[in-house]
């Protein structure tokens, strides 16, 4: 423990005499100043950091995860079957992403109805709530494009019928669905879209939401100004 302090110590103070980082790390994070709460409030205003916590063991499970899938009708749930029963722990991580991304959705979920009824939403944080709705509704495409992704019968109906979906919309609606499909009916091309967005578009946009969500509450305070 002691050499593990001086390693500390020595790299933090070398960045420090560069960029300064201990008056940040001052600043933001060990003695940041916030708003005093009833104690109800600070059990229900954990419900964000909770989601950006599930979004992190998201993208790490799913980085492992993506190390042995393949993305391919033939190959798709075979490499799902060699992930469970092949690889080791690979079970565990598997589920662990599966169920993390149900628990994101519902605290994302449960934050935004926290943010609905205390008002927080208001007056200078009207910009905190439209990027919060946005990132809800990244969270759930992210939820259902990875819920194609093993080639099951389950995953194959289910993005059939959500797919289906957009083709109520006048006009535009048979353009909407061959858009997402890559074609007529579910097939190679859909789970090749699913995936692309899946593992490089939708995590590339909750990151930059997230970001400029963070940003704005820096700026402005939790729900009350400092």
């Amino acid at each position: 423990m002691p050499m593990l302090r001086r390693i500390y110590n020595f790299c933090l103070d070398w960045l420090d005499e560069r960029l300064g980082v201990r008056q940040i790390i001052k600043d933001e994070i060990t003695e940041k100043v916030v708003p005093r709460h009833r104690k109800w409030h600070d059990y229900f205003g954990c419900f964000g950091g909770l989601s950006f916590v599930f979004f992190i063991i998201q993208v790490l499970s799913g980085i492992f995860l993506l190390i042995y899938y393949v993305p391919h009708p033939d190959y798709a749930y075979q490499s799902i079957q060699n992930i469970d029963n092949r690889i080791a722990f690979g079970w565990l991580v598997r589920r662990v992403h599966a169920v993390g991304a149900n628990f994101m959705i519902l605290l994302v979920m449960i934050h935004m109805l926290r943010v609905l009824f205390t008002g927080a939403y208001k007056k200078p944080r009207e910009l905190h709530w439209v990027s919060g709705v946005c990132l809800l509704f990244l969270t759930l495409a992210m939820g259902f494009s990875g819920y194609l992704l093993p080639w099951t019968q389950l995953s194959y109906w289910a993005a059939t019928v959500g797919t289906n979906i957009p083709g109520s919309i006048p006009f535009i609606g048979p353009f909407l669905v061959k858009l997402v499909r890559g074609g007529d009916v579910v097939d190679a091309k859909t789970l090749g879209r699913f995936f692309a967005m899946h593992v490089c578009v939708l995590p590339a946009l909750i990151a930059g939401f997230m970001g400029l969500h963070f940003l704005m509450i820096r700026k402005t305070g939790i729900s009350e100004p400092l």
